[in-house]
């Protein structure tokens, strides 16, 4: 399939390994720094890097069409005189900067926010971008078209929404979330989730009441 789209581009007059070196994207399911849990999905879901940065999704994760990850910012901050990448783009083809110290390891060395951190059980709508930084606890959810920065502080069971996202509301109160978190149910194997899987689900119950039998069923 690879071999029959550079034929067809090329056909276009398209140089297609170019424009795989000018993306700076790669599918989520193909990027090798990132680290996903048991059950976690997504429906292309974008990865954004210049480092190798490392992108970790705990398990169960809900990943909505077009959301983008950034795990690093390029650089961009990296200077308090310039928000331009001076190192990554002026010095593209050199291995060295004038001095003789080696590019890379230079680059190594500077402050940035790298890295996004995400819980288990999380949902993330379509559209949403989060950016370098960002730790996610377990049980959020992130509204579509919501903005993630490092800077937001998200407790567990939330649901979050907007640019910058903030909480917009808590899905239960703080006991019932210690609760799940200490059930964990994302540790269960495969086969006892599928065993138990109505009691996940409410049955002529309130969401409340289905709550509350879920943790004195399985709770410590």
């Amino acid at each position: 399939m690879c071999r029959l789209r550079i034929f067809l581009w090329r056909l276009l007059g398209i140089d297609y390994h170019q424009i795989l070196r000018v993306q700076d994207n790669v599918f989520l399911k193909k990027d090798k720094f990132s680290e996903l849990g048991e059950g976690t999905y997504d429906n292309g879901a974008l990865v954004f890097r210049w480092t190798q940065a490392p992108l970790r999704i705990g398990k169960y994760c809900s990943i909505a069409n077009n959301v983008r990850f950034i795990v690093d910012e390029g650089y961009h901050t990296a200077s308090g005189i310039t928000s331009f990448p001076i190192v990554n783009t002026l010095f593209k083809e050199e291995k060295t900067l004038p001095d003789g110290v080696d590019k890379n390891e230079f680059l190594s060395a500077v402050n940035q926010r790298e890295g996004i951190t995400i819980g288990h059980d999380v949902w993330i709508g379509m559209g949403v971008h989060i950016m370098p930084g960002v730790t996610l606890g377990n049980g959020i959810t992130i509204a579509a078209n919501s903005v993630v920065t490092g800077s937001t502080e998200i407790p567990d069971y939330s649901i979050i929404a907007g640019t910058p996202a903030k909480v917009i509301a808590m899905k239960h109160d703080k006991d019932v979330i210690n609760k799940l978190n200490d059930i964990a149910w994302w540790d269960w194997d495969k086969k006892t989730i599928k065993s138990r899987v109505k009691d996940f689900y409410s049955s002529g119950q309130t969401k409340e009441e289905s709550i509350e039998q879920f943790i004195k069923k399985y709770g410590k």
